[in-house]
């Protein structure tokens, strides 16, 4: 996994987290604890489709039945910024996946053709 996180000094109060490899494959609980998101980064740069991002309040997901929180659409070959000014509070564990699949379906979902960039400030 190519997460990584980062401490910030200045009062936005938290962390980000960066994963340069986000795909059809769920990253479950890279911020223990929960936290609350205040702003997101989506970049679908690398891919000629349409690439969905799944964000979950859980630490551990089981596709098809855990209902993604957020779900992202970003156009094929663009980035999407996403700022919460109240934030959204994650209580319990955080979760998400890239794929080109819309629906919540079980099994694996369709993974976009190259990996996906992700960034968030959270606290």
């Amino acid at each position: 996994m190519a997460a990584a996180l980062t401490t910030l000094a200045e009062t936005l109060g938290g962390k980000v987290l960066s994963d340069s490899a986000v795909t059809n494959s769920v990253v479950a609980n890279p911020i223990t604890g929960g936290g609350t998101i205040y702003h997101l980064e989506f970049d679908n740069t690398m891919n000629a489709a349409v690439t969905y991002l799944k964000i979950y309040e859980q630490t551990s997901v089981t596709l098809g039945t855990t209902q993604p929180s957020l779900v992202i659409k970003a156009a094929a070959s663009t980035k999407e910024y996403l700022s919460i000014p109240t934030g959204m509070v994650l209580d319990t564990g955080a979760s998400y996946i890239a794929t080109t699949t819309a629906s919540n379906a079980s099994g694996s979902p369709s993974a976009p053709s190259n990996a996906c960039s992700l960034a968030f400030i959270y606290t």
